[in-house]
């Protein structure tokens, strides 16, 4: 229930200068959100998945890979032709281009390194040519197993497992976008790139949080759904939130994270057509009734609290960052952070005292104007994590 200690909604507290801000904001960043989703209806078109063997039988007089990899022009993947007919496949070609997340996991199952296989996958033709002798050799010296192979067109962007839970993303996004509107919320910015996709939404009018340490703060509250159809990412769903000032993005812990396993898929994919339809359907709806739930005052009750909680809590910024570039963001982010926070301009978020909601919000202003737009978005997730302190 609405708790008018923790925060209160007004729409007058937008002046004309902030007005202006979203605006501009909402106004740059809609029409990305519209071409992640022309771009995730178009390419869900061409997308194929086969089951296919990797490796090869062992016990057989003259085992031979149903997959072969060749490196003219770039690195590529060969399928038997048989594999392609029996999962339904018709297509010009069985050479498929290998996108690095393919190579990566291809590297995986082989128990190559991923990271050096990307690099030879990437450089001049006696890198590519060593690259694809690797992968050959391990095919004709592995053990035969199944793969679920995910290509839009003629590349191959996913090789997962056989057990993976197959889910029709355009589905899935439509039902969120449909229970957004349904809170009163709108699309506020999207982000599709070759093997993941981002959809950010919010109530377009101010929440204000009043903190004891870092003045009032002024939010837009909303959600964020976040998924990959080629093992980039579980599929997940987020609170998002926005500070109106000054335009810093942060998310919250996932309400929905889910591994895309299931049951093992068929030899013959078009066989588990009804199961998949039936998964889209059920994640479908759970989709729409958590949307629900973190659009509800409860939810923002929750979040302002911590807001609250987290302006109470002294941090030593120098040591927080320093543990943070151990593992979780780079020297040199760990740096601009601290160059952000330093500067404490109130154009950034950064008022008041030295607490966790400042670390925060020095966190938000520097992944706010990064040139790389995924890895903003994970930066605002691991900003969004440390708020699980102030529970």
């Amino acid at each position: 229930m609405f708790n008018e200690n923790l925060w209160t909604s007004d729409v007058g507290a937008l002046n004309e200068a902030t007005k202006t801000k979203l605006e501009n904001k909402l106004r740059n960043s809609q029409p990305r959100a519209r071409e992640a989703l022309e771009r995730l209806v178009k390419e869900g078109k061409i997308q194929t998945d086969v089951v296919a063997p990797i490796g090869v039988n062992q016990r057989s007089e003259n085992p031979q890979p149903f997959i072969t990899f060749d490196s003219n022009g770039q690195l590529k993947m060969c399928m038997d032709e048989n594999i392609l007919e029996r999962n339904q496949v018709n297509l010009d070609s069985s050479w498929f281009n290998l996108h690095e997340n393919a190579v990566t996991q291809i590297a995986e199952k082989f128990g190559v390194p991923g990271k050096y296989l990307k690099q030879l996958a990437k450089g001049e033709q006696w890198q590519r040519d060593l690259a694809a002798n690797i992968l050959n050799e391990h095919s004709y010296n592995t053990h035969r197993s199944r793969v679920l192979v995910r290509s839009v067109g003629n590349e191959v962007r996913g090789v997962l497992s056989d057990q993976y839970k197959r889910y029709d993303a355009k589905e899935i996004v439509t039902a969120f976008m449909q229970s957004v509107q349904e809170q009163g919320g709108v699309l506020v910015d999207g982000l599709m790139t070759d093997t993941r996709v981002f959809f950010e939404t919010m109530k377009p009018y101010p929440i204000i949080v009043p903190t004891q340490k870092n003045g009032d703060v002024l939010l837009a509250f909303g959600a964020r759904l976040a998924t990959s159809d080629f093992g980039n990412g579980a599929l997940e769903l987020r609170s998002y939130l926005m500070q109106i000032t000054c335009l810093n993005e942060m998310v919250r812990e996932t309400q929905l994270k889910k591994v895309h396993l299931g049951s093992r898929l068929p030899d013959n994919i078009q066989l588990s057509q009804r199961t998949y339809n039936y998964d889209t359907k059920t994640m479908a709806s759970a989709i729409k009734d958590i949307t629900q739930q973190i659009y509800s005052n409860e939810n923002i009750d929750k979040q302002a609290y911590m807001i609250q909680r987290a302006s109470e809590s002294e941090v030593d910024f120098e040591k927080e960052l320093k543990n943070l570039s151990r593992n979780k963001i780079t020297q040199e982010e760990a740096a601009g952070v601290q160059k952000v926070i330093n500067k404490s301009d109130p154009e950034d978020g950064l008022t008041g005292e030295g607490t966790l909601w400042k670390l925060v919000n020095g966190m938000t202003a520097y992944a706010r104007d990064m040139e790389n737009p995924e890895r903003k978005r994970e930066i605002s997730e691991i900003a969004g994590g440390l708020m699980e302190r102030a529970k």
